[in-house]
């Protein structure tokens, strides 16, 4: 008996030891701290590359830098992964922390996000978003997080990964309207932008101004956009500026510049995450393939 008993509790400690929680990860996916000089702090990214990539080739991809990792880079990673036959094969770089609660990075990605101080956003932030909360919100390094970026963080993945200076910029919300300043005040050195559900009306319509002054320096715009926002954010916050910066870039009539733009019907400001990277990826990646499915099954009558 007492052999049968030492038997079942080896057996008990090896099961509850094979049940032991592992921390999850993104298999195939890489990721970095470096510092940063420029805020001061670290600077978390994570590297997702496409498949058949071989460090030792001489093959060199693009790159779509992906602001908002926290939650945007689990989902391009995979998706890059099922869109693989749909989309050229791009290097994916999630910028951004994912070791955070919500709240820890709702405040901490708000002043980086912003290149312009703007006191009457900062206190309707917290008013709203935050729910009144004991904390101060201070909008305007913008400029400190893209040079962090642009000379930073981008050296370390050109130096380390094939990469040619094919560079892409998307984001979501804060980070669209972050992506949608750096289209007009660094243009060329991205020539792929996702700019979604961005508050473009921040600063009494800053962007908009930008797309003018731009247009009347007679500089050149090449390269894609894509410009989404969802049904359900506010017709005239999102939805109306989504459409007036789509319409005003089409009306300059840019030489080499393709446009693409969308409002998902019934989507919130966060459920349009996951559809909006799907096509944000398709429009500025995507191969000239057939896309459907089920053609020639016996069903497909």
């Amino acid at each position: 008996m007492k052999f049968l008993m030492s038997i079942l509790f080896i057996l008990c400690v090896q099961i509850a030891s094979a049940q032991t929680a592992k921390p999850a990860t993104l298999f195939g996916a890489e990721t970095y701290d470096i510092h940063s000089n420029f805020i001061n702090s670290d600077i978390r990214f994570s590297v997702s590359v496409p498949q058949g990539y071989d460090p030792k080739s001489d093959k060199k991809y693009p790159v779509l830098y992906v602001l908002d990792a926290f939650y945007s880079f689990p989902i391009m990673h995979e998706l890059h992964k099922m869109m693989a036959g749909e989309t050229e094969p791009v290097i994916i770089v999630g910028i951004g922390d994912d070791r955070m609660s919500l709240p820890e990075w709702v405040i901490s990605r708000y002043p980086i996000l912003n290149f312009d101080n703007v006191p009457y956003e900062d206190s309707f932030q917290v008013a709203n978003l935050l729910r009144g909360a004991p904390v101060k919100l201070h909008s305007g390094d913008g400029t400190l997080y893209y040079n962090a970026i642009k000379k930073e963080v981008i050296p370390f993945i050109e130096s380390h990964y094939n990469t040619n200076e094919d560079r892409g910029l998307t984001g979501h919300s804060l980070s669209g309207l972050f992506t949608s300043h750096v289209m007009f005040k660094d243009n060329g050195y991205f020539t792929r932008f996702g700019i979604n559900s961005a508050p473009l009306f921040v600063n009494d319509d800053e962007t908009l101004k930008l797309e003018r002054q731009f247009f009347e320096s007679k500089k050149v715009l090449k390269g894609k956009v894509f410009i989404s926002a969802a049904g359900l954010e506010g017709k005239n916050l999102f939805e109306k500026r989504a459409n007036n910066l789509a319409n005003a870039l089409k009306s300059r009539k840019y030489k080499g510049l393709k446009i693409e733009s969308i409002i998902f019907p019934d989507e919130s400001h966060v459920s349009v995450m996951a559809i909006m990277s799907s096509r944000t990826l398709y429009s500025l990646y995507g191969l000239p393939v057939d896309r459907s499915i089920g053609k020639g099954h016996k069903a497909d009558k």
